[in-house]
């Protein structure tokens, strides 16, 4: 009897730390890695034809192609407008064009108009696409960092059934204007002080600006010269593969609902991004997919919460 306890008590003791998190399956479920500069990575079958390397972007509302694949492809103009594109360092217009199905895993987008994005410098990996927000608020999405597998859910339906570990937060659907268009905006607590975020898959590294930075003086240490000074080697290259010298500061904590992070380098920038979305003004951040990629997360969009799960137990493929 004793030894049946036992065991029926290892079995709960597994099902607390299980990442269902619900009991009907996943629409799909497909493997993900961490490739050029530190993104999220995908397969991604256009017209048929691929697989191509698409990273996911949860700060960028529309899917698009690199010339690259546009090179493989034959892509027509389409009927509307053209489309504003953000990028961390500025703005372009391209021409829209019909760029045809996408399917990730069995998950199609039919007809889907885009833009192609000018291709990176040579020294420089360039991907086939950027999946965007169009693609994912489809779906609940759950990000497992221990699998490195990302699964799609029903998004009507409410999350159910997480173990011990996970936490959640508000994620406002918020409508930034003209060009940047509906994006998903948290509120992280760093170094103590509240500031306004987006989650920004697309951006491999966590980014401020200069007013959150006067918000958080005198309880973060500068990097470089031992404090004297910020160090500006480090270079920021955007979507348009325009780069910008910017400074770092090494902050104590990070917390998004439960999920913390202890001494992290942060990247201090006006980023001209911060402008067009209007919050140039006040305090806000970018939390890039350096601090994300370390932990499984939930996008859960029809309900607007961010669910952050436990650290990943297990080392991350590294970037190739």
């Amino acid at each position: 009897m004793l030894r049946n306890t036992f065991f029926l008590w290892l079995l709960l003791i597994g099902a607390s730390f299980s990442l269902s998190a619900r009991a009907a399956d996943p629409i799909a479920e497909f493997p993900y890695r961490i490739d050029y500069e530190g993104w999220v990575t995908v397969s991604v079958m256009v017209n048929g034809k691929g697989p191509y390397d698409f990273i996911l972007d949860s700060g960028a509302t529309i899917t698009a192609t690199f010339q690259n694949l546009a090179d493989q492809q034959v892509f027509t103009p389409a009927n509307r407008e053209p489309i504003r594109i953000l990028g961390l360092a500025g703005s372009e217009i391209l021409p829209a064009v019909n760029i045809g199905d996408l399917t990730v895993s069995g998950q199609r987008m039919d007809n889907h108009v885009g833009v192609v994005l000018p291709d990176w410098r040579d020294t420089r990996r360039t991907p086939g696409g950027i999946l965007g927000l169009d693609f994912l608020t489809q779906y609940t999405v759950l990000f497992d960092a221990n699998k490195q597998t990302i699964r799609l859910y029903d998004r009507r339906d409410p999350i159910k059934g997480l173990s011990s570990g996970w936490s959640k937060t508000r994620m406002r659907a918020e409508n930034f204007g003209e060009g940047a268009g509906t994006l998903y905006r948290i509120t992280a607590n760093i170094h103590g002080r509240k500031v306004p975020c987006i989650i920004d898959l697309g951006a491999s590294g966590t980014l401020i600006n200069n007013r959150t930075l006067r918000r958080l003086l005198g309880g973060i240490v500068i990097e470089g010269s031992r404090g004297a000074g910020f160090n500006t080697g480090s270079r920021l290259s955007d979507i348009f593969d325009h780069v910008e010298v910017a400074s770092r500061v090494r902050v104590a904590s990070i917390r998004i609902a439960r999920a913390r992070w202890s001494q992290r380098i942060l990247t201090v920038f006006d980023a001209p991004i911060f402008e067009e979305l209007g919050v140039h003004k006040k305090a806000f951040c970018l939390i890039g997919s350096d601090l994300m990629i370390e932990r499984s997360f939930i996008f859960d969009f029809a309900h607007e919460q961010l669910y952050m799960g436990p650290k990943a137990k297990r080392r991350l493929a590294n970037a190739r």
